[in-house]
């Protein structure tokens, strides 16, 4: 399947209780319901849980940051062809808490070659 460059600026995401808007780059597969991979760096303010990255994928989350990384499930599939999406994702051990949410994820395919 043919990966393509995709990026979602400006989603509203809450990690922990803590707000912010990231603009996320990665790959899609053109089809819109399945193989999205994106990425986006989490803002440094100097605390013990600031900084890092988190990835979102169709079924999961990981967040990486200075403390260690941790494997998030999602609640519902990531699906990025109907305009913008909210996803939540969990802890598979402990899913009645959330512990990522994104709101207004909007995902736009980039143009060949650029």
């Amino acid at each position: 399947m043919t990966r393509t460059r995709c990026h979602a600026e400006g989603a509203e995401v809450t990690l922990r209780s803590k707000k912010m808007v990231l603009d996320f780059t990665g790959d899609c597969d053109g089809a819109g319901s399945a193989g999205i991979r994106l990425a986006a760096e989490l803002p440094d303010a100097g605390g013990a849980e600031d900084g890092g990255t988190v990835v979102l994928e169709q079924n999961a989350a990981t967040i990486t940051q200075p403390g260690g990384e941790i494997r998030l499930t999602a609640r519902e599939p990531l699906r990025w062809d109907d305009g913008p999406v909210d996803v939540e994702f969990v802890l598979p051990e402990s899913p009645e808490s959330t512990v990522l949410t994104v709101r207004g994820l909007v995902v736009r395919l980039e143009p060949a070659g650029s």
